[in-house]
């Protein structure tokens, strides 16, 4: 049997392979202030229920899953407006067009899919930082991604070391799992990136 392939792992993944192994098959988790506020922001969204704004009607919290993908999501939000039914997932930055939010939010558009039985074409990021969506298109190219995410993932279950990380300091620095990954030693150890770079 496949391993199911939690949305939020796909996101992990595309940001750093090695931090996804140590959250989703090593189960260690660290917080800092990015992960803490994102799920201070959530706490609105994160109790299931149903509302009406205007014309929407707004399913919150809602678990789903895709046994053909191997997939279980959970999505804030399932919008249904002008007979559209489409996934709003929300986040604590600013826009800025990161695929790794692209491929998570087509995650939960393919669970959907599956769960209603019919398209679902797009869905909508809604960032705090700017206040503002970002419609996504569910095009063939982000689909075949998103699916090959899953599967990459999966394979990561059957190893016993974690793949290399992505020793990016930009991006190291404001993971939660930098403490515990340790770029900045291993980099070093290796002779890769002077040390200065990480002062």
């Amino acid at each position: 049997m496949e391993m199911m392939v939690e949305a939020h792992a796909i996101n992990a993944y595309i940001y750093c392979p090695r931090r996804c192994y140590y959250e989703y098959v090593e189960r260690v988790f660290y917080h800092n202030v990015y992960t803490i506020h994102g799920k201070l922001l959530h706490d609105h969204v994160d109790h299931a229920g149903m509302e009406h704004r205007g014309e929407r009607q707004l399913f919150r919290s809602l678990y789903l899953r895709s046994e053909s993908l191997g997939l279980s999501v959970r999505c804030d939000v399932i919008e249904e407006a002008d007979g559209s039914v489409y996934p709003v997932e929300y986040k604590r930055g600013q826009q800025a067009g990161w695929e790794n939010n692209h491929l998570q939010l087509c995650a939960q558009g393919l669970a959907l899919e599956e769960r209603i039985g019919r398209e679902v074409a797009f869905g909508y990021l809604f960032y705090y930082g700017s206040f503002r969506r970002e419609k996504v298109m569910f095009d063939k190219s982000l689909r075949e991604r998103t699916k090959q995410a899953v599967k990459e993932i999966q394979s990561l279950y059957f190893q016993d070391l974690p793949p290399e990380g992505i020793d990016d300091w930009a991006k190291c620095q404001k993971c939660s799992m930098a403490d515990y990954c340790l770029p900045q030693e291993r980099a070093g150890l290796k002779g890769k990136v002077p040390w200065e770079h990480f002062i």
